[in-house]
């Protein structure tokens, strides 16, 4: 009897982690996607979002991520740094397929190179992202789990599906530059790199490798920049 008791304090407790981690994460998620859904497809316009965001998001992300770190007990996860490495490629393939497709017309058209989309493009979306998702998202989801409910199992599963879940709802901003159709693909492809890159920051402990293969995997969907140097 004891034993079914703790199995359902146990369900219990993993249901309503499960579910707060997931409203966070959707709730955050929205509020960000909706900052910068364009202007045709809001309820209302705000143009201090528009006028300041390339330089507020990576600056806020870096605050957040500073603010909520996590405890010096960090267990590491059981996968190899080699196999989460090894699993780089399969997104890297799919990246580099998009990118072929979606670029190759395009590439001997432009006069000039710019340096702004390549900045923002594998530099700041980068940086700004992985501070924001699996630094301070996965930080808070940590913090939550020790500080208010029980700590009946550990929260890696839930960091990871929350702040993947948060990362793919953030894509909805690219609503008007593409169809459902492919806008749909990419929410879904960017919930599996979610948990990729959730991975690669519980495997490792550091935001560094995050944002190294995510410049690479812009890299791969947006190689056309180099054809314009």
């Amino acid at each position: 009897m004891r034993y079914r008791t703790s199995a359902m304090r146990f369900q219990i407790a993993n249901l309503g982690q499960t579910l707060f981690a997931f409203g966070l994460s959707l709730v955050l998620g929205a509020v960000l996607a909706y900052g910068f859904i364009p202007v045709s497809y809001r309820f209302f316009d705000s143009l201090s979002l528009s006028a300041i965001k390339e330089l507020a998001f990576p600056l806020l992300a870096f605050i957040f991520y500073l603010s909520l770190r996590d405890s010096p007990g960090y267990n590491p996860s059981p996968y190899s740094t080699k196999r989460l490495l090894t699993l780089c490629v399969f997104p890297l393939i799919i990246s580099l397929a998009f990118g072929a497709t979606k670029n190759l017309n395009g590439v001997l058209q432009d006069p000039f190179f710019s340096w702004k989309p390549l900045l923002w493009t594998w530099v700041i979306i980068p940086v700004g992202e992985e501070l924001l998702f699996r630094g301070w998202l996965t930080s808070v989801l940590n913090r939550l789990n020790r500080n208010i409910f029980p700590a009946f199992t550990p929260l890696y599963p839930l960091s990871l599906w929350g702040s993947s879940l948060a990362f793919s709802i953030w894509h909805l901003q690219n609503f008007e530059s593409m169809g459902s159709g492919f806008l749909l693909f990419q929410v879904l492809y960017t919930f599996v790199v979610g948990i990729w890159l959730g991975l690669l920051k519980w495997q490792t402990g550091r935001i560094w490798p995050c944002v190294l293969a995510h410049a690479l995997l812009n890299f791969a969907a947006d190689w056309k920049l180099l054809f314009m140097l």
